[in-house]
């Protein structure tokens, strides 16, 4: 039976990714639901009341 012997370098790689990866999954929550969640707009939103005010894509509005 033979024994192996992990790569380093190889997990740190893979651990860096992962730290990576769960600080930006944990940013994300923060920026959605702390403090500064207050700032955020949400644009879909508002572009659906402006389509359905005729406004949505237009600069002047409607030219009849």
């Amino acid at each position: 039976m033979e024994t192996t012997a992990a790569d380093p370098t190889l997990l740190t790689v893979i651990g860096g990714i992962v730290v990576l990866l769960v600080a930006f999954i944990a940013y994300g929550v923060y920026a959605s639901f702390g403090p500064g969640s207050k700032e955020l707009r949400d644009t879909i939103d508002e572009h659906a009341k402006m389509h359905e005010l005729g406004i949505a894509h237009g600069h002047g509005g409607r030219k009849s």
